[in-house]
């Protein structure tokens, strides 16, 4: 595969709870609150501006290389999102969950998928993220996922970090514990 993504789309990835697919019409609403959710958004920037969540509403879904949506393996309810996508002119890991989903593995189980499948079907050798200083819980999480820090930068108005890991050492396994009592959840915030 070439370093402007697989000539094969859409992609579906399967992990144990969930299923990485694009997003589809049955998936608006979810998608919708995703980029207007305030818990969600606060380390992304913020919540999208009304014409720019009219746009959502009117638009198709799935059209894009590198954007899935997060599903639950059983039922097919949409989750979150996660990206792998080409930015800053290198492959970007960005993921978000729906406050309800959080601390419970899925972020890490997702990732883990995603770049496990990057791994075998991209031609990339290292992947970034960024993620604000201020969330604490997703740069711990991107560390225990062997992301480690290129610089800082600042963007949006905040402190973020720019972090990266190579393709090609080992993914942690699907079933060690990623979230520990060091780093619980937060409480709901509802």
């Amino acid at each position: 595969m070439t370093k402007e993504g697989t000539s094969d789309w859409p992609v579906r990835i399967r992990s144990p709870r969930l299923v990485i697919r694009p997003p589809g019409d049955e998936d608006r609403a979810a998608m919708i609150r995703l980029m207007t959710d305030p818990v969600t958004r606060e380390y992304l920037g913020g919540s999208v501006d009304y014409a720019s969540r009219q746009a959502l509403e009117l638009s198709p879904l799935g059209l894009s290389w590198g954007r899935w949506a997060l599903a639950l393996a059983g039922d097919d309810t949409m989750i979150g999102s996660i990206t792998l996508d080409y930015d800053r002119d290198e492959l970007e890991l960005s993921y978000a969950l729906l406050p309800e989903w959080t601390g419970q593995g899925f972020a890490a189980e997702s990732c883990i998928a995603l770049l496990s499948w990057a791994r075998s079907e991209l031609e990339d050798e290292h992947v970034i993220a960024v993620s604000q200083t201020r969330n604490k819980r997703s740069v711990a999480l991107l560390r225990k996922l062997g992301f480690t820090v290129r610089k800082g930068l600042e963007e949006f108005g905040a402190q973020q970090l720019l972090l990266e890991r190579s393709l090609t050492e080992p993914l942690p396994q699907q079933a060690r514990a990623l979230q520990t009592e060091a780093d619980p959840p937060p409480p709901t915030r509802r």
